[in-house]
């Protein structure tokens, strides 16, 4: 690559962020030109940071940034003007630095990063015979990270002397595969020495050798059994460096024929595995690759779509060979491509979903290739955003931001769509409920590709079969989450909220509740701050169109069944078995006069003995048992609760199913109206954008202090006068062991009955409820053991 004058030359639940940047100075450094909607804005300064190579994301509200002279920083991502670092997480001695193509270039976070605080970096490190390149893992949670290093490649011949120092990539991708992706540039001189430099180097078409490459690792240094070079001829070759013989082909290598891929990007949407390589040309084109195992894309002799030296028209590539997707000529300043980023469906506007966005340093310009596979190369996304080395969206208190890395000006900066405004309110709405109906499992490929959901990343779940709902009703399940962390619900292209709907307190629970959340061109947005399986059921959808039917009945809580309890005339069951069939109607207010067409209630699971995740799952009587759960409990002597409104089916009942569950209690809150009933205009609901009114962690609204008695909380600034009943999430955040929350209407006699159950301190559980109100619109709070609360607004009922 070319020099420039320094630095590379390509070169918890939702609420406040883990690590908060501190105040500063207005910035002086100039922001990029971008498109009406969005903004650009500082994170860091020079003079806070020394020439940034990387960001990544590591967990809510915080960021990883990588310095070239071998620290590893940490940075608020909320920061709307610029500050200082958060932290440094680990310190390496490196080879290079600033001002040079050498030093600390890359870093991935490990999917269990919240458990094992496990990272992996790319760095140029110091030899006898010059400076070679390393790929090792870091443990950075402890009192000297430094020495936790785990290597897993070495002598990587990304430089021949310290002089020299270019070409070597640097950049690390950790798939939903499992598996370590690493880009590796041909070191600029032919590290056999038997073709020489630059344009005569072919070391990328040397498959003895790892320049030139794209290569891939397990997290433990291994092969993977795919990789396309394996078996007799071949041998590892991350330790001997050049020293492998030439005979041999290199097991590591992925793909061929790359200059400098200084920079590669994972799509994080759903749908098959794919990577773009963004790949540094040498006097005449620049390239972005579509990443394929055993592709050859053509260096040294061809430089994006055309013989090397070439401009179009130009002849084709031989057989064997793979031209890019997209390619641009050294015009107007632009010289060298730097980072690329896939844009998170959903979240921009819809011209930008399926997009990926990558710069050119020499020009300082960020492109757009556009789902269709154009570029316009004459109409930048932005301009004057400088020598960027690196960029990463990541998710902030505007969603999700396009930050990037100035290496040359010492600076961190992001780009956000200001555009995007809360959920509109939608008032009217009556339900349709459904058995419950899988739309999106990242586990068996359904409504998506396989492969676990990320953290700090989200998915766009389409409802297409529910063309009318302007909301629905979903059963959100995190599976085996990977550390701690929270799930948000919201419509697409709608300002993220400041509200959770699932949360993980420890590793490796599977997690359910219920959600209502308002729909945006047919779909809603699930995002993660913890590694996990993703699983959305779809319980029911509201509309506007039915002129009957689909009113809600609220009720106080009543208990309904006690499976715990001995068999009585108000209590028939009195064990699980394989599943037990519910009579409803003609119970607790629910009609025997086919009016009630689904029957609300908090269902309430208990764990059996077993060491096995359990599950309950409820469904209308005479239908099959749906592949859905609407509770899951982790162990055993867990239990949970979950608000369900299921259709009632054959003999006015409905089924329930437990799967290591030794009781289940079901206490009904109301019930929906049947399709054929006239509406009365009441028990209509209107949701809106999710809104916090309680959390006694932040002294809102009442100081901040646990909840260890029945206390009262008023709720009208998120509900009208004359609402009937209030749709809310209650989280409760547990001081001490067992217990539960209550909700009920202010003044009203306590029901037997919880919204909201935890097993232990540190516990963290979250239940959707439906609360009837009285006319001061306040709900009393009981717990049994102390706990924090939060209370989030969704809607409420007429």
């Amino acid at each position: 690559m070319r020099r420039v004058a320094r630095g590379l030359v390509v070169a918890s639940i939702a609420m406040a962020s883990i690590a908060t940047l501190s105040s500063a100075p207005p910035s002086a450094f100039a922001a990029a030109t971008v498109p009406s909607g969005f903004t650009d804005v500082g994170v860091l300064r020079a003079g806070s940071i020394d020439a940034p190579t990387s960001i990544e994301y590591l967990s809510d509200g915080l960021a990883l940034v990588l310095e070239q002279d071998g620290r590893i920083r940490g940075v608020s991502t909320g920061a709307t003007a610029p500050g200082t670092p958060a932290g440094t997480y680990l310190s390496l001695n490196v080879c290079g630095g600033a001002g040079s193509e050498m030093g600390l270039l890359g870093l991935a976070t490990d999917p269990n990063v919240a458990v094992n605080g496990h990272v992996y970096v790319y760095y140029t490190r110091q030899t006898t015979g010059g400076c070679v390149n390393r790929v090792s893992r870091f443990t950075l949670f402890g009192p000297s990270p430094a020495s936790t290093e785990v290597v897993l490649l070495d002598n990587i011949p990304g430089t021949v002397t310290e002089s020299a120092g270019n070409h070597n990539g640097g950049d690390l991708e950790l798939a939903t595969d499992g598996y370590l992706y690493v880009a590796v540039g041909d070191s600029g001189r032919d590290p056999r020495n038997n073709s020489g430099g630059a344009g005569g180097n072919d070391a990328a078409q040397d498959l003895s050798i790892l320049s030139g490459k794209i290569l891939r690792i397990g997290t433990d240094g291994s092969i993977p059994a795919d990789n396309p070079y394996q078996g007799p001829g071949t041998a590892r070759c991350a330790t001997s460096g050049v020293s492998t013989a030439p005979s041999l082909t290199c097991q590591e290598i992925y793909a061929s024929g790359l200059r400098n891929p200084y920079r590669f990007a994972f799509d994080p949407n759903p749908g098959s595995v794919r990577f773009f390589i963004n790949d540094v040309g040498q006097n005449t084109r620049e390239e972005v690759n579509l990443g394929a195992k055993g592709a050859n894309y053509g260096w040294n002799s061809r430089e994006g779509q055309c013989p090397a030296g070439e401009n179009p028209p130009c002849a084709g590539p031989p057989a064997g060979v793979t031209d890019p997707i997209t390619d641009y000529g050294h015009g107007d300043g632009c010289t060298y491509i730097t980072a690329g980023a896939f844009v998170p469906n959903g979240v921009w506007p819809s011209i930008y979903d399926g997009a990926y966005v990558f710069a050119d340093g020499g020009c300082g310009k960020i492109f757009v290739r556009f789902a269709d596979g154009s570029v316009d190369y004459n109409t930048p996304f932005a301009t004057g955003v400088g020598s960027v080395a690196h960029m990463a969206f990541l998710p902030d208190g505007a969603g999700y931001s396009l930050f990037y890395t100035r290496n040359g000006e010492d600076e961190v900066r992001k780009i956000t769509y200001s555009g995007a405004v809360g959920a509109p309110t939608v008032s009217g709405l009556r339900m349709t409920p459904v058995s419950p109906d899988r739309v999106y499992d990242t586990r068996n490929n359904i409504g998506t590709g396989t492969g676990l959901m990320q953290a700090g990343t989200s998915r766009v779940i389409k409802l297409d079969r529910y063309p009318d709902a302007k909301a629905v009703l979903v059963n959100i399940t995190l599976s085996n989450s990977r550390g701690v962390g929270f799930v948000q619900t919201w419509p697409t292209r709608t300002a993220r909220p400041g509200t959770s709907t699932i949360n993980s307190a420890e590793p490796f629970e599977t997690l359910a509740n219920a959600s209502v959340v308002p729909v945006n061109e047919g779909s809603i947005i699930v995002s993660t701050t913890v590694t996990a399986d993703l699983v959305v059921d779809v319980l029911g959808w509201y509309g506007t169109a039915a002129s009957a039917g689909g009113e809600f009945r609220a009720r106080a809580p009543e208990r309904l069944i006690d499976t715990r309890q001995p068999s009585s005339t108000t209590n028939l069951y009195t064990e699980v078995g394989d599943h037990i069939d519910v009579q409803v109607t003609g119970k607790l207010g629910v009609p025997t006069d086919g009016t009630a067409g689904a029957v609300a209630f908090i269902l309430t699971s208990l764990a059996s003995d077993s060491p096995q995740p359990g599950y309950a799952t409820a469904y209308p009587t005479g239908q099959p048992r749906p592949e859905a759960s609407n509770i899951n409990t982790s162990r055993g002597g867990d239990i949970r609760a979950n608000l369900v409104i299921v259709p009632i089916g054959t003999g006015g009942k409905v089924s329930l199913y437990g799967f290591n569950t030794a009781d289940l209690l079901v206490d009904v809150a109301g019930y929906v109206t049947a399709a054929s009933v006239p509406l009365a205009n009441t028990g209509q609901l209107t949701v809106k954008s999710s809104q916090r009114v309680v959390d006694t962690r932040t002294a809102l609204p009442l100081g901040t202090r646990p909840l260890t008695a029945a206390t009262s909380f008023d709720l009208s600034p998120a509900v009208p006068t004359g609402s009937t009943a209030v749709l809310q999430n209650i989280t409760a955040l547990p001081r001490d062991g067992w217990g539960f929350i209550t909700a009920s209407p202010d003044g009203s006699p306590v029901p037997t009955a919880s919204n909201v159950n935890f097993v232990a301190a540190g516990n963290i559980r979250a239940a959707l409820a439906i609360t009837t109100l009285p006319a001061n619109r306040k709900v009393t709070y009981s717990p049994f053991g102390a706990t924090h609360l939060i209370v989030d607004v969704y809607g409420y009922f007429s």
